[in-house]
Order: structure tokens, then C-alpha cells, then sequence
């Protein structure tokens, strides 16, 4: 598995990050629910609440958790056509604190039922990742973003 944190929008003290997830070994596979996620700091430590797994958010509803099927070798993250890849956003707050304090230098992800976390930078060229108050995660989808509704 590989994953990619894809940057955010923001509104109202509220902010949604997009990740995006694919399956880079030679054998295909299902995933299904939610993903575990963990913010660290840049002695790898943990910083920040545990996250809690939703499917309504500020920014709209997610679909409900379902199978989602990963076939062998799919395109590189980030790479058009997005297909057979799946994707999650996390929601946090930015309006109760300043996130230069406790600044988030790395994203251990677990994909569903791997006991091993994929660890990612959480700055890309166009975007850092941080967060202040809680920490919300919607369940994998087939699409970058939840339907609003």
C-alpha cells in the first residue's frame, strides 16, 4: 500500500485534508472502513487527540463504509486517470489554537486490517498538515471527495 496526502480546503475555523490511497504490490486486494491515523512530531512522537471516525461532517456527508477492490499495480498517486484507488479526508479545527506550537512533522497511516503504519511527510510542496481540536476521519471511498448532501 502507498499513501498521499493531497492538501485541504478550509472554512469557518474548520479545515478537511485529502488522502489518497492505492495498492502498489503485485497482488489485488479489498479494503473496507476506516483507516488509523496518527499525527507526529519531529522526535516521531504522537502529538494531537485521537481521531474519531465519522460520515458527517461540516463539509458534507461521506458514504457509509463499504469493500472497496484494489487491483495489482495501480497508476502512482496523484498520477490522472485516479482510478482503482481509494481516498479519505480528515476533518480538524483551526480556530482554537495556533499550530505552529505543536507543529505535525510526519502521518503514520494504517490502512484497514495492516498492522504495519504507512509514515508520510505532512508537508507537501502545496500544503502542511495540522490540526487543533478534534480530529475526524470519514471511511474510504471510491471518489477524492464525499458527495455533500
Amino acid at each position: 500500500m502507498e499513501v498521499a496526502f493531497n492538501g485541504g480546503n478550509g472554512a469557518a475555523g474548520s479545515v478537511e485534508d485529502f488522502f489518497e490511497l492505492r495498492n502498489k504490490s503485485q497482488q489485488r486486494c479489498w479494503v473496507y472502513g476506516f483507516v488509523g491515523f496518527q499525527m507526529l512530531d519531529g522526535s516521531h512522537r504522537p502529538v494531537g487527540p485521537p481521531a474519531a471516525w465519522i460520515t458527517d461532517s461540516y463539509f458534507g456527508k461521506s458514504d457509509p463504509p463499504t469493500r472497496i477492490f484494489l487491483p495489482a499495480a495501480t497508476t502512482a498517486l496523484g498520477v490522472e486517470p485516479r482510478t482503482w484507488h481509494a481516498f479519505f479526508n480528515v476533518f480538524t479545527s483551526d480556530a482554537l489554537c495556533d499550530s505552529n506550537q505543536n507543529p505535525v512533522d510526519s502521518l503514520e497511516i494504517w490502512p484497514p486490517d495492516e498492522y504495519q503504519p504507512l509514515t508520510i511527510p505532512a508537508q507537501t510542496a502545496y500544503a502542511r498538515f495540522s490540526a487543533c481540536g478534534s480530529l475526524q476521519l470519514n471511511p474510504l471511498q471510491i471518489q477524492p471527495q464525499p458527495s455533500l448532501g
